[in-house]
């Protein structure tokens, strides 16, 4: 099943991921529904039509589906199911950038399963991550595999599939000494949550770093030395490692999952809020407090000195952006006193998993990601199928639900996973990382043709008896394209290489003087004179490689 199960996904994924390419090869020779609250208002399209009614363009498709099955499917031998989907997506995004990297429409590679029991739909999630792996093996590209927060999205079991670039959003922590890779999100040191309070004073007057929740009542501020010692073993004799600390913005999220991280300047939307409120007609803070008041917590790093908390108002004038705040009536203050390690994981930190100090952070795009929802969107949406009369709950059965028609069938929920690849992204992405200065290096399986000839006028006959000997099914064939375009041969070189075919085949000076074909693989930096008769040969010997 599992063959039968990747093969089926890399079929339908490489066909539309051709067609994706071909067009923009092209471009370069020419020159909703109940449940979607979980995403945030803002990230949707919205609009009306002429006669005032409100539509969105959908930014997922998890409710639509799970409806969509749950009318279709009307037995347990109907699973488990599988759908594909690839559509078109919308998300205003408020900052696209960089090409198809972050675009408000993205064309998307969805596959959504049912399954009966919470068992089976983890054996067909972990059968999807091994189909993923064999698709990002096949596209011989650096990828990451690493554990991730299911975000909006659901669920809590999640995988995501990294580019590594320095243009990617996402940071992802591993580790050089053994399998551990997560992205920061999920990343939290090994140590106690809580630890002891350092007595030392700061060198240098600590940073504070701001976070504000969603309806702008409540202000964080955390507070961490800007240099502190690499988390790493404590060893005989050995001086701790100095590096510039920032505050894990994640962790943050995770003491207080009000705060909206997507603010840029979070402590001026909070002081802009309230004094439009307090200057607003009708404001309650000319008489009195608001109905909501105001709220600002400090939370402070453990190697922040206590003599420095209890003197905070010494830290607080420190910084001029703080004194906005006494611009705000009412303001409640507050300071927590746990001992927490606040610090970002940096190169050289002591990994969770091994004990190492080992880790190392780098930047990575995010192609692909996995989820295992369970019953997340079918038991709000009454997505249930009947259970045999055999079933029960002992026998890994999701939990049985009666129904409420006459027959008093037991029903259970579709446990559910969701699995999507971005396919303009990964277009982009891998465009990104594996240019040159010539243009395009494609991988194979996403290359418009495996190989291009190239050929002077005079050498035109010999360059198609070469397309005909690779096209000959004997021994596989070869996709190869002859340019046969009206242009010099030094042009079509370039525009071979700006275009990122992998294998380049030349019919130039070397074939008229010792009948010599010159194959270029610019993937493996190899450029080889090979006989017309074993052009094909080694050029499939080349090919797995890349």
């Amino acid at each position: 099943m599992l063959n039968q199960f990747t093969r089926c996904f890399q079929s339908l994924f490489v066909l539309i991921l051709g067609a994706s390419v071909v067009e923009r090869v092209r471009s370069l020779q020419g020159s909703k529904s109940r449940g979607v609250s979980a995403y945030e208002s803002r990230s949707l399209f919205q609009l009306q039509d002429r006669k005032r009614m409100k539509f969105i363009l959908s930014p997922t498709h998890e409710e639509e589906i799970t409806s969509l099955v749950k009318t279709a499917v009307t037995s347990h031998k109907q699973l488990p199911l599988l759908l594909y989907q690839i559509s078109r997506k919308y998300r205003d995004e408020p900052r696209p950038r960089q090409g198809l990297l972050r675009t408000r429409e993205f064309l998307m590679k969805d596959l959504y399963t049912f399954d009966a029991t919470p068992q089976e739909a983890k054996e067909t999630y972990t059968k999807a991550r091994m189909a993923y792996n064999n698709f990002f093996d096949e596209l011989q590209i650096p990828y990451l595999a690493v554990k991730a927060d299911s975000g909006s999205i659901g669920g809590d079991l999640s995988h995501e599939y990294h580019l590594p670039s320095p243009n990617g959003e996402d940071t992802i922590i591993s580790c050089r000494s053994c399998p551990f890779a997560v992205n920061e999100e999920l990343a939290r040191p090994s140590g106690p949550k809580k630890l002891d309070r350092s007595t030392d004073d700061c060198a240098i007057l600590p940073v504070p770093w701001f976070g504000v929740s969603k309806d702008r009542l409540h202000l964080v501020e955390a507070i961490l030395p800007q240099h502190t010692a690499l988390r790493e073993p404590l060893r005989e004799g050995h001086s701790p490692r100095l590096e510039p600390a920032k505050i894990d913005p994640y962790l943050m999220k995770t003491l207080y999952p009000d705060l909206d991280l997507s603010i840029e300047r979070p402590l001026y939307a909070f002081v802009e809020h309230w004094t439009r409120y307090q200057s607003s007609p009708g404001s309650r803070a000319a008489t009195g407090p608001p109905l909501s008041s105001p709220h600002h917590t400090c939370i402070y790093d453990y190697r922040v000195p206590q003599s420095l908390i209890d003197n905070h108002s010494a830290i607080a004038k420190g910084y001029r952006s703080t004194r906005s705040l006494s611009k705000i009536t009412h303001l409640n203050k507050s300071i927590s006193r746990e001992s927490i390690d606040l610090a970002r994981f940096r190169d050289g930190d002591q990994c969770p998993s091994c004990g190492e100090p080992s880790l190392e952070t780098q930047k990575a795009i995010e192609l692909g990601h996995t989820f295992y929802l369970g019953d997340r969107y079918s038991k709000p949406l009454d997505a249930t199928f009947p259970l045999p009369q055999h079933a029960d709950d002992d026998g890994g059965s999701s939990k049985a639900v009666a129904s409420q028609d006459q027959t008093n069938t037991l029903k259970a929920p579709f446990q559910m996973g969701c699995h999507g690849i971005g396919i303009s992204r990964m277009i982009a992405a891998v465009a990104d990382s594996l240019s040159d200065e010539q243009g395009l290096v494609w991988p194979r399986v996403m290359a418009p043709y495996e190989a291009v000839i190239l050929a002077t006028d005079e050498h035109i006959g010999a360059a198609e008896e070469v397309w005909d000997l690779l096209s000959s099914p004997q021994e596989g064939s070869v996709e190869a394209v002859l340019d046969d375009r009206a242009r010099g041969l030094g042009w079509k070189m370039k525009d071979a290489d700006l275009i990122g075919f992998p294998v380049v085949i030349i019919l130039g000076t070397h074939f008229r003087k010792q009948g010599l074909c010159e194959v270029v693989v610019r993937r493996l930096g190899t450029r080889q004179k090979v006989q017309i008769k074993k052009v094909k040969e080694y050029i499939v010997s080349r090919l797995d490689r890349i």
